[in-house]
Formats: C-alpha cells, structure tokens, sequence
C-alpha cells in the first residue's frame, strides 16, 4: 500500500495518480472552505486548530527527525476537517473539532511508524487503517444509538462526520504523499539508533504483562470505571438497553477484529473507563456537548487499544506466546505514545476557546490507556480466563526446558 512503483512507467502512473489526488482534494475543500466562512465560522476556532498543528507538527519531528514526513503528518487531517466544517452550520460545537484533529493526527502517527517499521525491517508490523475503519463504524452506530434523538443530535454528526473525513483524509492522502519522500542512509541509521535508544526505555515497561501487575492495573481501571460510572450516569440518563446494545456492539464488533473474546473485554473496558471518566471530569466543568466529545474520547482510546491488539494478533500467529505478544506490545509502543502526546499538544489551543482544561488531561488519558493500559487490562484478564496453549507452545516450552 505505501510501496512507490518502480521503474519509468511506474513513476509515471504515480505522479499521475498523485496529481489526480491533489486536484480532487483541491476542488473538494475549496467551496467547503469558502462554505464554512461564509456561515460565520469562528476565526478563533481556526487559528486554535492551525496553532494545535503546528504544536502535533513538532510532537512528529521528535518522533520521525523528518520535517518533511512531520509536516505530513500534522498537515494531512486538516483538509478533512475543512470538508467537514459546512455541517457546523454556523454552529460552534467547542472542543469537538479539535478532538477529531487529534484521531486523525493520531492515525497518521500509526500510519508514518508503519512505514519506519518497514523501513528498518521490522516484523509484525501492520498499517493502521482496518483498526481505524472498525472503530469509525463503531462511532457511528453508538452515535445513532445514544443521540438521536437527544438535543446534542447536531453535536453528534459535526463529531462523527469529523472523525470520518479526517480519516479519510489521512489514509487518501498520507500514504500517496509518503511515498514520494526520499529517505537516505542517514535518516535511516539516525532511525535504528532512535529505535534502539527508545527500546530500552520501554522495555521497562514489559513489567505490566506479569500477571500480578495486570491484575492490579486492572483493579484499578475497575475502581476508575465505576467512578466514572456513578458520576456520568446521571447525565447519559436512563435506558439500560442502550449500554446492554452498547456492550454487546463494542465487544462483540472489537473482539473479532482483536482476536478473541478476551481482547473484546480489555477493549471495552479501556474504551469505556477513557469516556466515562472524561464525561465525568467535564461535568464537573460543565462543557457543552461533553456526551458527544466523550465519545470522541472512548474513539481515540478504542482507535490505539484496537491497533495494539491487531500487532498482539500478528505476533501470536508468527508463533509468540500470548505473555510475550503483550510484553512486545508494551516495548514497542513508542509510536502510540507519540500518538497521544501530538494529540494532547493539538488540543491544548481549545483552552483558547470554551474548552476546559479537563479535555487535554482527558485526551492525554485516553491515549496513554489506548498505547499502555490496554495489555496490562488484558494481561489481568488472561490470568483471570486463561486461554488454552497451543502445542506449539507446548511443544517449544518443553524443548527449552
């Protein structure tokens, strides 16, 4: 998908494809742009989000050493966001946008790691658009389900068609864009040597996948879940078929991309305690449309959690035991940790804004949960359900021994 064609011929058909891209682009955000302003859209608003670029911009040359390849990254969710704008109607849904901003920074964030991980050769390595397709559709249905028929129903298509365009943005134009970079050997030795720097800092961080820390992180996501629980209650209301419909959708949907119903289970959990805390620390400063931005929230935790099971997945197919899927997992989670800090520094200009300061912990908590919280939930939950070992594993256990 973001391999350059060889030869003339291929040159060719990719400039031409390139330049194809671009002037779709063009002609699509244009009049959208021009829309927008033209139904009274917040100046402020806009250099908010063009400063949390600029901020997510610097957060992706720390992780790449790249300028070009960081500009990429920050710069390609925005025409997504632009298309997006008209449905705001004039309208202004506070921290919605920004939050949206930092999916698809965080995705394209995933998107550039997949293509240094194949740069450097490394294995177990998978681009991040089918983890993102499952959770926009989840997005959507939960949506529909919850808002509807609610006064934040205008909240809810601004936040939804704003998480779709600017995915759809990303995975348009990023990988089409990537690919007519150059990367010399430079960039590539200044690549392993970050890579082996960053490795042993996270492998201290394999701890989390012993069975008596995941139980205890995941005692702890528990206690936080039920905190969030009792205070966001009140303000989603009473209908105890939605959260059944909801659980049965998220773990259900989730559990079958992630590889089992064990992976379901961390997933929803990690998704849910990222929203119902975030809904209840917003209630407390009493942010408009704070239902619709937690669920912006659950998304990006679901988005990072999703993608770090697909590689679990990957590695337990390549013959890893589950305890070492995970522990990899946890070493090799800088780019979702990068992920979350560009997110969190794109959200930071909302405080410009009416944003409070509890929608940056909340996003920055979201995506620690997603990049580092997720193996340790599962890893309590295997202990707790144990899964059956294959004789492969059997079989390579008795041999070391």
């Amino acid at each position: 998908m973001l391999a350059a064609p060889s030869g003339a011929a291929g040159a060719r058909h990719s400039t031409a494809v390139l330049s194809a891209v671009l002037l779709l682009t063009g002609i699509v955000t244009g009049p959208a742009a021009a829309l927008a302003f033209t139904q009274s859209i917040s100046l402020i608003d806009t250099a908010a989000l063009a400063l949390g670029a600029v901020l997510a911009a610097g957060i992706s040359f720390w992780h790449t050493r790249h300028r070009a390849l960081a500009a990429l990254t920050a710069v390609t969710p925005l025409p997504g966001l632009i298309v997006a704008a008209p449905l705001a109607a004039g309208s202004s849904f506070g921290p919605i946008p920004f939050i949206a901003y930092g999916f698809g920074f965080a995705l394209a964030t995933l998107t550039v790691q997949h293509v240094l991980d194949r740069m450097l050769r490394e294995a177990a390595s998978e681009a991040p658009w089918r983890a993102a397709g499952v959770v926009l559709g989840l997005s959507i249905l939960l949506a529909i389900l919850w808002f509807r028929h609610s006064g934040s129903a205008d909240a809810a298509l601004q936040a939804v068609g704003d998480l779709l365009a600017v995915s759809a943005s990303v995975l348009l134009l990023l990988p089409l864009l990537v690919s007519r970079l150059h990367f010399d050997e430079a960039f590539v030795a200044e690549a392993n040597r970050a890579r082996e720097r960053r490795g042993r800092i996270y492998e201290r961080l394999g701890g989390a996948s012993i069975p008596r820390w995941g139980l205890s992180l995941t005692g702890i996501t528990i206690i936080f879940l039920a905190l969030g629980w009792f205070d966001a209650e009140p303000v989603l209301g009473h209908g105890w078929w939605r959260y059944g419909v909801t659980i049965v959708l998220a773990c259900g949907g989730l559990g079958v991309f992630a590889g089992g119903w064990r992976e379901g289970l961390g997933l929803v959990l990690v998704g849910a305690v990222a929203g119902l805390v975030a809904l209840w620390w917003q209630s407390y400063a009493r942010l408009p449309f704070e239902a619709v931005s937690a669920l912006e929230i659950a998304m990006l935790a679901s988005f990072l959690s999703l993608s770090s099971a697909r590689h679990m997945r990957l590695w337990r197919h390549a013959g890893e035991a589950s305890v070492i899927a995970r522990r990899r997992a946890l070493e090799e989670s800088s780019g979702a940790v990068f992920a979350t800090l560009g997110a969190t520094a794109a959200v930071l200009p909302s405080l410009l804004t009416v944003a409070a300061p509890v929608i940056v912990v909340a996003v920055l908590a979201a995506g620690l949960c997603g990049a580092l919280v997720f193996p340790a939930v599962l890893t309590g939950i295997e202990a707790l359900f144990p899964r059956r070992r294959s004789l492969q594993e059997m079989y390579g256990k008795m041999r070391r021994t």
